[in-house]
């Protein structure tokens, strides 16, 4: 090709390119399975990054960490709202049952939960030219359940509960050895039939809704519905449950339906579906691995090996798997030297090179080079990043080379986030496709493998009363304890202002993060408010010793002949003595924090 003939393709390529994100701009209505970050904050933001203009119900109507969502409610904004929207992506479980979480506990009959299913499948009815992307769960059982996330019994029962779902999964497929026979039995007696009858009620309630809503995807009435397996490991009731539904949507078009593992990340990934659906965009993704586990991974909470679980996502976002031609997009997916993973806040999660990351890291950037997108699927240990690989990434400079990056709780969910943000960054600004990598790296990198941990061991120490806290709760003083310390990773690691990075606990509890990045520098130092109420508390109580050191040396001017009274003088000084001991105790406690969190910046390497 000529020069001229060279100049004008790139200039056309570039307008094309510039206009994309504008040309393609559309509004999605988006129902969330809950008002947790990755259902709805990082979910929303990384769509309206891509040029969306996106449609949530107020929050008030989702699940929420202290109250259940309102079906009803969600019902009738959607109708309001819907001829509004380009498409709809709409989960199911907080249409009918309120929210995620709402699913594993609701007592509402079944006619109650077919009737709000019947209102979503009017819809289609009433809106035909929008079309529905549909999603929903099939409830987990997990080993043991948390508070307020499963039914009260589970918390006393869970673990028996499991065990007999297992025992009967086996049973659906081989007989029980004598032994297994006997456990069965004994697990049978200690669980109340009570609590059997209202879990499986339960269970049996949502299987029919998930079958109905198979048939509602063979009949068109969703152009595309997904089934996440919710927590779903080997030989459980949810794996069981699995293969039944899966049975029942065998004769269903992939290009309609969907079943594999996960559950957060599904509002995500049908945003893309609909995407590319718009677009028609087919992506091609090439995988690769490093050595070790690969492909044949079995990650907790999937119940499957990992290779599956991709090509099912990608199938999901309307892609192809391709191993021959250029892809669009490489899927970089971090699997363990063994077949199975283990917890990220372990302590052999510690940052040292190995080969076999290093040759893995070096086809990453080989492609990034190249221009062939990279998204990083980090996925060696469950619920956080590998240490070795983000250490790598940061010896290279290739952190924010990456078209996305995505290792969070199960390995499921960040294979969805991975396709997904690594799909929509084509559209994105610099500006908004790097803070969407700061927040992946703070959140799944910084939080969740590194000072989760270290927030959970303040938790123990304040419950005990072996650390101070400043804040009037345990939880905001829990929160303050990780705000200082992402902000510190955000500007020692990160290159990003600490004044962009706000961070909160949205469901008091430890297990989730939500990091806001915002574009000016206008959120407060966290290390900063904590010296200030650490050297407050330090001149409260040393005001507290002086005036008490006054008032005895007032007490022996005024005395007559210099002696004050026995009495008075004991007094005085016990509360001097007091004063003094509580204001040494306020120093050795800042001490000892000064300590906790000198070993914390242990568990990362020493910055460049």
């Amino acid at each position: 090709m000529k020069g001229w003939q060279k100049a004008i393709g790139a200039a056309v390529l570039s307008m094309l390119m510039s206009v994309g994100p504008t040309a393609m701009a559309r509004t999605i209505l988006y129902v969330p399975q809950d008002n947790r970050p990755v259902d709805l904050a990082y979910t929303v933001n990384t769509a309206e990054d891509a040029g969306y203009t996106v449609l949530t119900p107020p929050e008030q109507y989702l699940s929420g960490s202290n109250f259940q969502g309102s079906p009803d409610r969600l019902l009738r904004w959607v109708n309001e709202n819907a001829g509004l929207a380009d498409a709809m992506v709409l989960s199911i479980d907080s249409l009918v049952y309120g929210g995620l979480v709402d699913s594993r506990k609701h007592n509402f009959d079944m006619e109650t939960l077919v009737e709000r299913l019947e209102k979503v499948e009017n819809l289609h009815k009433l809106h035909k030219n929008v079309p529905i992307y549909a999603f929903s769960t099939v409830m987990r059982s997990p080993w043991a359940g948390g508070k307020g996330v499963e039914p009260d019994y589970y918390l006393k029962m869970g673990t028996d509960m499991y065990q007999l779902a297992a025992l009967q999964a086996k049973m659906d497929v081989d007989n029980l050895t004598p032994q297994e026979r006997s456990s069965w039995f004994a697990v049978m007696r200690r669980i109340p039939l009570e609590y059997l009858q209202d879990w499986y009620n339960r269970r049996q309630k949502n299987m029919m809704i998930n079958y109905r809503l198979i048939q509602d995807a063979k009949k068109g009435i969703f152009k595309y519905y997904s089934l996440g397996h919710d927590d779903n490991s080997v030989n459980t009731q949810s794996s069981l449950e699995s293969k039944y539904l899966e049975m029942a949507g065998a004769d269903v078009p992939k290009t309609s339906f969907g079943s594999f593992p996960g559950a957060d990340q599904l509002g995500l990934l049908l945003i893309t579906r609909a995407n590319n659906d718009f677009t028609n965009y087919h992506p091609k993704v090439t995988v690769i691995y490093p050595l070790g586990g690969g492909e044949k991974t079995v990650p907790s909470y999937d119940g499957q090996a990992i290779g599956k679980t991709i090509a099912a996502h990608i199938e999901a976002i309307g892609g192809t798997v391709t191993e021959t031609e250029r892809p669009d997009l490489l899927l970089a997916v971090n699997t363990p030297l063994t077949s199975s993973t283990s917890e990220s806040g372990n302590f052999e999660n510690f940052p040292i090179m190995l080969q076999s990351t290093r040759e893995f890291l070096t086809q990453i950037e080989t492609a990034v080079k190249a221009g062939i997108p990279v998204s990083l699927v980090d996925m060696a240990f469950s619920n956080g990043s590998d240490n070795t690989l983000v250490y790598g990434l940061y010896q290279d400079k290739m952190m924010y080379r990456l078209a996305a990056y995505n290792g969070w709780n199960t390995a499921s969910n960040s294979v969805g986030y991975g396709l997904s943000q690594g799909v929509l960054s084509r559209y994105m600004t610099p500006e908004a496709h790097r803070d969407m990598l700061t927040t992946q790296y703070l959140d799944n990198w910084a939080y969740q493998a590194n000072v989760r941990d270290y927030i959970s061991r303040m938790d123990q120490k304040l419950e005990a009363g072996t650390v101070k806290r400043y804040y009037p709760t345990v939880m905001r003083e829990l929160q303050s304890l990780t705000k200082e310390q992402l902000q510190r990773y955000a500007g020692t690691y990160l290159g990003v202002d600490p004044r962009t990075v706000d961070v909160t606990l949205p469901w008091n509890r430890l297990f989730e993060v939500y990091v806001d990045v915002h574009d000016k520098p206008d959120v407060d130092l966290e290390w900063r408010e904590r010296q200030n109420l650490k050297q407050k508390e330090l001149d409260r109580l040393e005001k507290i010793l002086n005036d008490a050191k006054k008032a005895l040396e007032d007490a022996k001017k005024a005395a007559k002949g210099g002696k004050v009274d026995p009495a008075l003088e004991k007094r005085l000084k016990e509360a001097e003595a007091d004063a003094k001991a509580a204001y040494e105790a306020e120093k050795q406690a800042q001490e000892l924090n000064a300590k906790e969190e000198a070993a914390q910046k242990n568990r990362t390497w020493a910055p460049k």
